[in-house]
């Protein structure tokens, strides 16, 4: 046994330390020529830092993951033989998400051309093999035939999109994927779902340093770059795991790892949705806004929403050892809480809004 786990542990080690000295030495390399050539974020009436900052994170990003892979195929390459026919898709896939978010980062691009990058990132990775073939349920497993193409673009949609929309925060995005990584990364190793992992080993890698430089103030962005590009390795990494293998969690238990980003994408479709706003649009009313606008600290609201993210991650982590119905029950009641205590902030924010605007009013008068 002992010599197996040593052959496992050896590549995975191998691709975390390759990754994490990557990022200490590109992460301040592209802050130092962002800086000498102007490629900045500046600050504005929407957006919450002060000084003119770098947001190629994605860029670094992009660097520190195809270079971890090359690393461990040339060293290891036995090991990951059974995903090569796939990464010529993912690499793909990764180049356009860079690409489209470069673009955003340098000079702002429509929301629905965005979108439709992603559903070609989809439909590039539905086309190399890497589909959700069955709908799973605490219940079991249901094969979905034709709906098959359409579950796999939307699942890529929706998780390329969560780690961008909670990016509103120095150190809120990458402090959050940093934890849902590694929460998936646990799991993985407990389903052993093999080589797979590399990916995820790349990126804690990366944001480990990353965060560093990210935490308030920050001193790098991520950018939509690399915020979108980190959800599509977490879409990745869900579409390659052996479904079959572990069919009543492939898809709960990556939703439960990454729970934090996946419910402000619900509940930001919803709230746009029920308001008549253009759901693409993006706006300031999301979950960390609301608890900024009452009052928290950003530093608190950060921390909120780590132990939030560990919080949705012992779930996870706990399907494997104990029965899965009583803990998406008790899990259901907690996420009741939540948006319990997300309301009464709303309802707060809007009457603290409301007579703030009535006292203008007389003043005005």
């Amino acid at each position: 046994m002992e010599p197996e786990i040593d052959m496992l542990i050896i590549p995975y080690v191998t691709a975390v330390v390759a990754s994490l000295l990557l990022g200490l030495l590109l992460i301040p390399t592209v802050i130092k020529i962002c800086h000498r050539y102007r490629i900045l974020d500046m600050p504005g009436a929407h957006k919450r830092h002060k000084v003119p900052t770098p947001n190629m994170g994605g860029v670094a990003l992009f660097v520190a993951v195809w270079l971890t892979v090359g690393v461990s195929l040339l060293i290891f390459g036995d090991l990951y033989r059974e995903i090569l026919g796939s990464l010529v898709y993912i690499l793909a896939g990764a180049l356009i998400i860079l690409l489209v978010g470069l673009s955003d980062d340098l000079s702002p691009v429509s929301a629905w051309v965005k979108l439709c990058a992603q559903v070609a990132v989809g439909l590039v990775l539905y086309m190399g093999g890497l589909r959700v073939e069955l709908l799973s349920t605490p219940f079991g497993s249901v094969d979905i035939g034709y709906f098959s193409v359409v579950l796999t673009v939307l699942w890529v949609v929706v998780l390329t999109n969560a780690i961008n929309l909670i990016d509103g925060l120095d150190g809120l995005a990458s402090g959050v994927s940093l934890i849902g990584a590694t929460t998936l990364v646990v799991i993985g190793w407990l389903y052993e779902v093999g080589p797979v992992l590399v990916f995820l080993l790349a990126l804690i890698g990366f944001l480990a340093p990353f965060l560093y430089y990210n935490r308030h103030p920050a001193r790098i962005f991520l950018g939509d770059s690399g915020s979108m590009q980190i959800g599509y390795y977490f879409a990745v990494f869900s579409l390659m795991i052996p479904l079959k293998s572990f069919t009543a969690t492939a898809l709960y238990v990556p939703v439960l790892a990454l729970g934090v980003p996946i419910i402000e994408v619900l509940s930001s479709f919803v709230r746009r949705l029920l308001r008549g706003k253009n759901v693409m649009k993006a706006d300031r009313r999301h979950l960390f806004h609301y608890l900024a606008l009452v009052g928290f600290s950003p530093r608190r609201v950060v921390t909120i929403f780590y132990l939030l993210a560990i919080i949705y991650g012992l779930f996870a982590i706990a399907m494997f050892y104990f029965n899965r119905v009583v803990l998406l029950t008790v899990l259901a009641l907690f996420m009741v809480v939540i948006f319990a205590v997300f309301f009464i902030l709303v309802t707060k924010f809007a009457t603290r809004k409301r007579l703030s605007n009535g006292r203008g009013a007389k003043s005005g008068l």
